[in-house]
């Protein structure tokens, strides 16, 4: 082969080159178009979904609470039950405006609420009761509405309307929802919620930004009530998504504004373009380069391709034998081959095992078991035994265990798979572990041996042997389960389901070895109902300020491990619990109201629910009643705290010249806390307990330094000092003088 070879290969190609090149890049420009301008519908469509979904489940909380609140107060009954032309019963009407303001501030939509009364048309509102004929003109032309269409179904909540505050000539608008009293659908009267249309209109503003795109709301006429970016003059603001809100009958539609997404396109095409030459510039110097010194082995390469071509020994002399087709086609049936085996290796070794073992765990597809068990060979050779135990193992969630990467986490996950197996082997046992979902493994044991009454000890304690050794070497906290030993493939799924049902335990088994044979164990649902009992004392101790709610805590954890509850029931006792707490305490005090709120804004029930630890849990809880109960004691404690200092001031300015008079002296005495103490010291009297004392004691040595020749250390022992040289370090801090220089001072005065 002669050197035209190089030049018959670089321009055969180049042409190609860019004719490829030049496609690729106009296809990859089309693509990338219209892939933006898809995926902006689909980003604007889910944003505005998200828009939707919260303003309408905004309100559905309101008509929710609002309900809640009537169906737990019946001092709305007693309103609608009153003789016409009457009140209700004393205090129900305070109770009434007390709860609709507790409705308002807990909902900061809510512009205002009342309830009308049908059979003397009188209205109870926030403020206290209104004649909807007498300046509510608006409301009484809506309640007319509401009683013309009383025989029909409230359909939600209403469109834009106007209503006028009390005491006010500006009309605002509203959305309402008037419900019948009582409840569900009764005939007596109405309570009508009335939500700000403009804080409806803020809530949408704190969702969306309108720099790239806007949102439009519009009512079920069609009128527009919201448009966070109006069109310029000229501009068509391009809608892309539009979603209905079905209970309220509103349209949210959103799009980009005017020109952003041509402009986007515009970058998008100047990117992909400026990437083309280069991609085109780069293809030029390759292919030069790697032709020049490429072009000696493919000619050999060629040379024995031929040489195996019995076409190409009998082809013409002036024809030249097509090479490039011919090692085309080698290639081509290399790549197809290799495809083709490991295509057929992952889907029978990984796939199908996969399947055949979620099939074992269900029940289902057992019908040719015995030829795929052949097949698949998931045992490595063994296929005849005499017993089945599934094993469960679930990775505790643990901080660790999720800072780590995704990919760790899976060269983790591979690593578990293959110990327990190699564990297994040196146990003489055969296992086929898998993965059952993201942090649960599943392990069938194949025993090839009768099993006999005392196999579960065995299993269990093959269990904790493969439980310490992941600890000590690979650092991994894991829960197992271990199910009942089964005869026969198709009882596995038996096996398995007591494995599982372990580990709905953890909390009370602990998270480190579970107990083997769970479904003998009472069902522990039927004994939930005894906790409330001890929930019920415990409430009780706590606001008797006894400090035994303590033990009934720790009971009430000690019943959790003995009657083996499960996780989920668990979580749901500990949030009855937190509710039958706050019921009894809430309203006391406001500091006290919002320690208790605290259990949703800090967290708390997130993090009890997602410890996998009963005592982690025990110590939350804990530490979150000890935070409670202080502050319910400092506000008992605090209702008598003047009288109580007035007696320690008393005490103090008797007892001052004791040394030994201190906090925790006063706390002996009075039978108070140190830390009270000095607090108590502080509100009253402005200042630290410390800083009174020196005061007094300073008094008391300035008159007998005035008054007596008697030495410091006389005078320091007279007033509580152990020694002249604390008394005169404490009296220059104060006074800015020794002692001694104080009592010169004062002679000198004299003279």
């Amino acid at each position: 082969m002669k050197r035209s070879w190089y030049s018959r290969m670089l321009f055969s190609y180049f042409p190609v080159f860019l004719l490829v090149v030049t496609v690729l890049i106009f296809l990859a420009f089309m693509v990338i178009t219209e892939l933006s301008r898809s995926e902006t519908e689909k980003a604007n469509y889910v944003s505005t979904s998200y828009v939707a979904d919260t303003v309408e489940r905004t309100l559905n909380e309101i008509e929710l609470g609002v309900l809640q609140e009537i169906g737990n107060n019946y001092s709305y009954n007693d309103f609608l039950d009153a003789p016409s032309g009457t009140d209700s019963p004393a205090g129900s009407s305070y109770e009434i405006v007390q709860s609709m303001n507790r409705l308002s501030e807990r909902f900061s939509l809510i512009d205002s609420i009342y309830v009308y009364r049908n059979k003397d048309k009188l209205m109870l509102g926030q403020s206290g009761y209104v004649n909807p004929g007498q300046g509510q003109g608006l409301e009484a032309e809506y309640l007319q509405q509401l009683s013309a269409n009383k025989n029909k179904q409230q359909q939600g909540w209403s469109a834009v309307r106007m209503v006028q505050p009390r005491n006010s000539k500006d009309l605002r608008p509203v959305i309402s929802l008037a419900s019948r009293l009582p409840i569900p659908w009764g005939s007596d009267g109405y309570i009508v919620i009335n939500v700000s249309v403009y804080r409806v209109e803020r809530l949408v503003d704190s969702l969306t930004s309108g720099e790239l795109s806007f949102l439009r709301i519009k009512d079920v006429s069609g009128t527009a009530i919201y448009d966070s970016a109006p069109a310029a003059d000229g501009e068509n603001n391009r809608t892309l998504s539009k979603v209905e809100a079905k209970n309220l009958g509103w349209t949210f539609e959103s799009g980009l504004r005017a020109g952003r997404l041509f402009d986007w396109i515009s970058v998008i095409s100047y990117v992909w373009f400026i990437l083309g030459l280069l991609t085109i510039a780069l293809g030029v110097v390759y292919i030069i380069y790697i032709t020049r010194r490429n072009y000696r082995p493919i000619h050999q390469l060629m040379v024995r391709i031929q040489g195996l071509q019995p076409a190409a020994q009998n082809a013409a002399p002036g024809v030249a034998s097509d090479e490039l087709a011919l090692m085309h086609n080698a290639l081509d049936r290399l790549v197809q081959i290799t495809t083709d085996y490991e295509r057929e290796r992952y889907e029978n070794l990984v796939i199908q095992r996969r399947e055949l073992f979620q099939d074992f765990l269900s029940g289902q597809r057992l019908e040719d078991v015995a030829e795929r068990l052949e097949t698949l060979d998931p045992f490595e050779g063994t296929r005849e035994f005499e017993a089945f135990v599934v094993f469960t193992a679930e990775l505790n969630r643990e901080k660790d265990w999720h800072a780590l990467p995704a990919q760790d986490q899976n060269l983790l996950k591979f690593a578990l798979t293959n110990v327990l197996g190699d564990l297994m082997a040196d146990k003489q046992l055969q296992a086929w572990a898998e993965w059952i979902s993201g942090e649960r493994l599943g392990m069938i044991i194949g025993l090839r041996f009768q099993p006999v009454k005392d196999d579960s000890d065995t299993m269990l304690e093959l269990a904790r042997d493969c439980h310490r050794w992941i600890m000590d070497n690979l650092r991994v906290s894991l829960t197992f389960g271990v199910g009942t030993v089964v005869r026969d493939w198709r009882e596995i799924r038996d096996s398995y389901a007591a494995a599982a049902e372990v580990l709905s335990h953890r909390l009370a088994l602990g998270t480190d070895i579970a107990a083997v044979q769970m479904d003998q164990q009472d069902d522990s649902g039927l004994k939930s109902y005894k906790y409330f009992g001890s929930f019920t004392q415990l409430v009780r101790e706590f606001r008797l300020s006894g400090e035994n709610w303590r033990i009934r805590l720790d009971e009430i954890f000690d019943s959790f491990r003995k009657d083996r509850l499960k996780d989920e029931e668990i979580y749901m006792l500990l949030e009855v619990l937190l509710q039958a707490l706050e019921q009894e305490l809430k309203g006391i005090a406001e500091t006290l109201d919002r320690q208790l709120a605290a259990a949703w804004s800090s967290g708390l029930r997130e993090r009890i629910r997602g410890s996998t630890n009963l005592e982690e849990i025990r110590e939350l809880l804990t530490g979150w009643l000890n935070e409670t109960y202080h502050v319910y004691v400092s506000v008992n404690e605090l209702k008598s705290h003047r009288v109580m200092i007035t007696e320690v001031k008393h005490y103090i300015e008797e007892h001052y010249a004791n040394p030994d008079l201190s906090l925790n002296h006063l706390s002996e005495r009075f039978q108070i806390s140190a830390k009270y103490a000095s607090y108590l010291f502080k509100e009253e009297f402005n200042m630290k307990f410390v800083d009174f004392l020196a005061e007094l004691r300073l008094m008391k040595a300035k008159e007998l330094l005035e008054t007596t020749s008697e030495s410091i250390q006389d005078i320091a022992l007279q007033i509580g000092y152990a020694n002249s040289i604390t008394f005169g370090r404490v009296f220059k801090r104060i006074t800015g003088m020794t002692p001694g220089d104080y009592r010169k001072s004062k002679l000198h005065k004299d003279e």
